[in-house]
């Protein structure tokens, strides 16, 4: 679903790889219109791997000023997730996890 009043989407519950092809797509079309595209899992109980490969890839894509700003809460580890991958230095990426 929409983000409100930021770019972005807003997911809930569970994300998996049989969501990825419309995940990329709608990200993909919000790249077009703003710079910091934001996708808020803070509803999201489990992600799994190959959606967060697809936000990575997002991410790659990306040439500042633009970025992906991944909103989270803690319980789903991204921080961890993205070190484990070497993915926590790319510089389009940028991670806030609240509780």
């Amino acid at each position: 679903m929409p983000a409100g009043t930021s770019a972005g989407v807003r997911l809930f519950g569970e994300v998996l790889g049989a969501h990825k092809g419309a995940l990329a797509v709608a990200l993909t079309d919000q790249r077009r219109v703003t710079h910091e595209i934001t996708v808020d899992l803070r509803g999201v109980h489990y992600l799994a791997n190959s959606a967060l490969e697809i936000l990575v890839a997002l991410a790659n894509n990306l040439r500042p000023p633009q970025c992906l700003l991944i909103r989270s809460d803690p319980a789903l580890a991204l921080q961890e997730r993205l070190s484990e991958h070497g993915w926590d230095d790319i510089e389009t990426l940028q991670l806030l996890e609240a509780g």
